[in-house]
């Protein structure tokens, strides 16, 4: 049957695929992207309020020296800081070299930007999914969405290390069950059976 097609594919293709997506936001190279994002942001503000110009400077960012072969220490440039301000400025450089260095080493800029566009990707399948599953038969609709978005968004992913899987994140089955049983006790009604003389093979 029609509907027995839906459910079995729903349950071993797309549903993982779509599950170990939202996972992709809990890896290491997505938070630390996050993190990155908001740190470079609240040094600009900091800049802009002229606190952090010595610590701008010293990461590379601006440079007040006449001579630029000559680049700041870090001692010289945190003792230009406001007393107050000293250990939460050492924090912040060290955190941003950190940052720096772990991304540099594990493309970790690279992998959470592709890592963000899939989840977009997958997101938006998400939403064609459920209009999918409004029609009389859905395997069509289902086969393209596997086919021209999602294997393609995940293959690249895993190539570029950006899809840690291979290929769905561990455990999902019983949050693959949950979320079969929701989408099939909203939309099962509307799936009409297969006549049994013309079966197609998805």
């Amino acid at each position: 049957m029609s509907d027995q097609l839906v459910r079995r594919t729903l349950q071993r293709d797309v549903l993982p695929y779509l599950l170990s997506a939202r996972r992709l936001r809990r890896q290491w190279f997505y938070r630390l992207h996050f993190v990155f994002g908001y740190a470079t942001d609240l040094i600009a503000a900091f800049a802009a309020v002229g606190v952090a110009t010595p610590l701008l400077s010293l990461l590379g960012t601006i440079s007040e020296t006449p001579n630029r072969s000559v680049l700041p220490s870090l001692a010289t440039s945190l003792k230009t800081l406001p007393a107050w301000l000293f250990y939460p400025a050492a924090v912040v450089v060290i955190v941003w070299i950190v940052l720096r260095v772990a991304f540099n080493r594990e493309e970790g800029q690279k992998r959470a930007v592709l890592a963000k566009s899939c989840t977009r990707i997958l997101r938006g399948v998400e939403v064609r999914l459920a209009h999918a599953l409004t029609r009389a038969d859905p395997m069509p609709a289902i086969t393209e969405l596997l086919e021209t978005d999602i294997r393609p968004s995940v293959d690249r992913n895993i190539q570029e290390d950006a899809w840690p899987w291979t290929p769905f994140a561990p455990e999902i089955d019983d949050e693959v069950a949950r979320e079969l049983e929701v989408l099939c006790k909203r939309y099962e009604r509307d799936w009409a059976p297969a006549d049994p003389a013309d079966i197609r093979v998805y």
